[in-house]
């Protein structure tokens, strides 16, 4: 019997211990309930104790950085409206963000989590309407060029989600949460809007794609105007040199003619007279001239009857010389 109240007295004892202890773990912010009322926040991983059940009882916040995307991965995309200077009306586009958030590390913020969210569903429906409402206070006050442009220059991405999260850290600040970043995932058109979008891209392109001919066929111009001018440059050159050489060539010709004809004027003619045969005639010339011209003297005397020529007679062969008598001894 005795026995039996000793494992009596030592389970009570094992249920008091195991509803008196618990374990903080790392990635966790534990808070200690009090009748309802927070008396104690522990930060710091480790073994702790408290009063059993229904007098304290435990709330666990997770304390790693947490994403939240806004719309979720099932609903579809929120649709705000922006400023666009260059069309002259708003322009709607639809945006998925995504927050990285978490509770801030301070027992009064824990503490300020606790009392205004209570739990990570009410933080991220929170968080999830101030997000929305400053992001489209600032697609509404800013040009639809901060955000898409071929401009470098007006394109301040970086600086507008900046400005986003700047203001929805200061609106959250009293609920103990702590933005770390918000950036947009998905940036697109209604479906209604893409194909003036699209109508109006192409067109955009299509000036600066004509811009650029433009550009090309005035280099063009200007580098064919220099080819041109430096071909007639070389080819001016080439010409003066061409005559320089052929006056050079003419006088040595003439220089040879005259000395050929100083040498047999009557057979430099004849000469001169064939070349110009050879050059003038062929099997389908055809020419009137008068019998007495010039150009058919040769042609003439060649026709004219030769007087028959006298046959000369062979000079007489030189006759040996007579043998004298041999002289009487």
């Amino acid at each position: 019997m005795r026995v039996y109240v000793w494992l009596i007295i030592f389970g009570l004892l094992g249920v008091l211990a195991w509803t008196c202890l618990f374990a903080v773990d790392e990635t966790e912010f534990v808070i200690v309930k009090r009748f309802g009322d927070p008396v104690q926040i522990h930060m710091a991983p480790g073994l702790r104790v408290k009063f059993p059940w229904p007098v304290d009882t435990l709330v666990r916040f997770d304390n790693r950085l947490m994403v939240l995307e806004n719309p979720g991965p099932d609903e579809p995309a929120k649709e705000y409206l922006t400023e666009d200077a260059q069309a002259g009306i708003g322009k709607n586009v639809l945006v998925t963000t995504y927050t990285c958030w978490r509770i801030r590390r301070d027992p009064g913020a824990v503490r300020a989590f606790l009392e205004t969210m209570g739990s990570r569903d009410n933080a991220e429906a929170r968080l999830g309407d101030v997000v929305v409402s400053e992001l489209g206070a600032a697609l509404g006050s800013n040009d639809f060029s901060v955000l898409i442009s071929t401009d470098p220059d007006r394109r301040r991405w970086t600086e507008f989600t900046d400005a986003v999260r700047d203001n929805c850290r200061q609106r959250v600040a009293g609920y103990g949460i702590e933005i770390v970043d918000v950036k947009i995932q998905r940036l697109n058109f209604p479906e209604q809007n893409r194909r003036n979008v699209f109508d109006r891209m192409r067109a955009e392109r299509e000036t600066i794609a004509a811009r650029y001919r433009s550009e090309g066929e005035e280099q063009a111009t200007a580098i064919r105007a220099k080819a041109n001018r430096q071909r007639d440059e070389i080819l001016a050159a080439a010409q003066e040199e061409a005559k320089k050489t052929r006056g050079r060539a003419d006088a040595e010709a003439a220089r040879i003619y005259a000395q050929a004809y100083s040498q047999d004027p009557d057979f430099y003619a004849f000469l001169r007279t064939l070349e110009a045969y050879e050059q003038t005639f062929n099997d389908k010339t055809v020419m009137i001239l008068s019998a007495d011209s010039e150009f058919l003297q040769l042609l003439n005397r060649a026709a004219e009857p030769q007087p028959p020529s006298t046959p000369v007679e062979p000079p007489d062969e030189p006759q040996p010389p007579a043998s004298q008598p041999a002289a009487s001894r």
